[in-house]
């Protein structure tokens, strides 16, 4: 009896162990989510872009940061999406203004506000990639 109890503890203590450890984060652009966007996910996303996202990301308002700023947008990858996803879905004060919840996107579902995050680095990219052809070219 003194055995299978023990051997019970020992399994135990071995997958409380295995359970608790922290998977690594991995960033959004090397996400399977980001690599693996469907046109339809990329038109979601593009669609809550340009009904919530656009009107602070595009131009910096309310101290959002524009898609132009690499290396914020590299930061922010690297936090993974389901942080990044919390923050945009219950909001957050940030160093130069509020993402409000949902991006003020209210009746916007988890599924769309996930789009549209992925929607959005997927824009950065190709706003850096312009940004700095046009840098190149001068």
């Amino acid at each position: 009896m003194k055995k299978i109890s023990l051997k019970i503890i020992l399994v135990s203590l071995v997958f409380f162990c295995h359970c608790t450890k922290k998977k690594p984060v991995t960033s959004i652009y090397d996400s399977i989510e980001y690599n693996n966007l469907t046109k339809k996910e990329i038109r979601s996303g593009e669609s809550i872009w340009a009904i919530a996202c656009f009107r602070c990301h595009m131009y910096g308002t309310n101290g959002a940061v524009v898609l132009e700023e690499k290396t914020y947008w590299d930061s922010v990858a690297s936090k993974g999406l389901e942080k990044l996803f919390n923050s945009v879905w219950n909001g957050k004060q940030g160093e130069s203004g509020l993402m409000p919840p949902k991006g003020l996107c209210n009746l916007c579902s988890e599924t769309e506000i996930r789009e549209s995050i992925l929607y959005i680095f997927h824009l950065a990219k190709k706003a850096q990639a312009a940004n700095k052809a046009k840098l190149s070219n001068k």
